[in-house]
């Protein structure tokens, strides 16, 4: 894969942005705007994406999340969500669930009739979690 990918790389912008490296389509992560600096995503570092665009993309990239979570998650498979004021977020706070359960380190929350299970880690908002039913 490209270690430095230019704005012509990307395609979508305006949506779900993606990228081709390697003979596969790869979807950027949750871009986070460092005002001053530059917009960045967790495995490429700085991208030359606006912070409007990065909106856009986060937004999108929400949708695809909680959808593909809705529809496409079976038994045994799993992400990443965030524990804030006692209820499961996105990456930039969209609400997953407020049916939540907490028993020391232990999280359970409950989406469209689905159980989840996941560990809360010490000093982190973020916790990765399992559809156990």
């Amino acid at each position: 894969m490209k270690k430095h990918l230019t704005r012509d790389d990307f395609q979508h912008i305006g949506s779900l942005i993606t990228y081709q490296a390697d003979d596969k389509q790869y979807c950027l992560g949750y871009l986070i705007d460092f005002k001053g600096h530059g917009v960045f995503e967790p495995n490429l570092g700085k991208v030359d994406i606006t912070p409007e665009e990065a909106d856009i993309h986060n937004a999108c990239l929400d949708t695809a999340m909680l959808e593909g979570l809705d529809k496409n998650c079976e038994v045994g498979m799993g992400g990443t969500f965030y524990l804030l004021d006692g209820k499961v977020k996105t990456f930039t706070g969209k609400i997953v669930s407020e049916d939540v359960a907490i028993t020391g380190k232990h999280i359970v929350f409950i989406r469209g009739g689905m159980t989840f299970k996941g560990t809360l880690q010490k000093d982190a908002d973020c916790f990765n979690f399992r559809r156990t039913d």
